[in-house]
């Protein structure tokens, strides 16, 4: 008869999600995040709008409709989450998200002739009526954008 071998236990360290970035003082933090199903094709946005101690401003969701993959759900985030900014705050607004591609709209026009060039107008048109700072997050880090997207 022969005995089997166990294989080792391995054991992984507890991964320790990173905290949400706060914004200088005087800034507020826009966390936005989009989703995309290839499977049935649907998409929403959510987005959520805080101050440097952490307290909630706004914090929406939205369906988006005739999306066409997930960059340009980002994107739609992206616009969506601004224009309420703009409604709820007076202060420069640090705009995180975890997509970078999404976030160089912000730094560009590198997409206004693309499929998603009437987004990217709508952006740059809101640009103009606040400072809008791009910054860069990890996925761990959005994660409430990230929940009130799906």
């Amino acid at each position: 008869m022969q005995l089997r071998e166990e294989a080792p236990l391995i054991q992984h360290a507890a991964v320790v999600p990173q905290p949400w970035p706060r914004p200088p003082v005087g800034c507020v933090a826009l966390s936005v995040d989009g989703a995309y199903s290839n499977s049935d094709g649907s998409a929403a946005a959510g987005m959520i709008l805080r101050r440097t101690d952490g307290s909630v401003i706004f914090a929406a969701y939205s369906c988006i409709f005739n999306c066409n993959d997930a960059l340009e759900a980002e994107i739609h985030a992206l616009m969506q989450g601004m224009a309420l900014a703009i409604q709820h705050s007076e202060l420069p607004v640090i705009v995180q998200s975890d997509s970078s591609e999404a976030l160089l709209v912000l730094k560009g026009d590198n997409l206004s002739r693309s499929a998603y060039g009437h987004l990217v107008a709508e952006i740059q048109f809101l640009m103009g009526e606040r400072e809008f700072i791009p910054s860069k997050i990890k996925r761990d880090q959005n994660r409430v954008a990230d929940w009130l997207a799906m």
